[in-house]
């Protein structure tokens, strides 16, 4: 009984963590910054300017999601394994 819950525990993990690489835009790669453009327009002149700023936010990428995942998903099929060979 034991070794199935913490298969459940495993497998919620690792659908927590493909849910969030889902919600922070499915990007390979992590990123650690977010470009932020923001328009306004110029007094002196009347002409619209671009202001590009660099603002730090962490989006999980798939580099460090998916082996993540994986470990998590390995160790919960050992744990249905192990639950199942004990009942034999």
């Amino acid at each position: 009984m034991m070794w199935k819950v913490l298969a459940g525990v495993w497998f919620i993990l690792a659908g927590f963590i493909v849910g969030v690489w889902f919600a922070h835009g499915s990007q390979i790669l992590t990123k650690d910054k977010v470009q932020v453009v923001t328009k306004r327009v110029n007094p002196t002149f009347g002409v619209e300017e671009e202001i590009v700023e660099w603002k730090p936010q962490f989006r999980l990428g798939l580099e460090y999601g998916a082996p993540a995942a994986a470990l998590c998903l390995a160790v919960g099929v050992i744990c249905v394994r192990i639950s199942r060979s004990q009942k034999q």
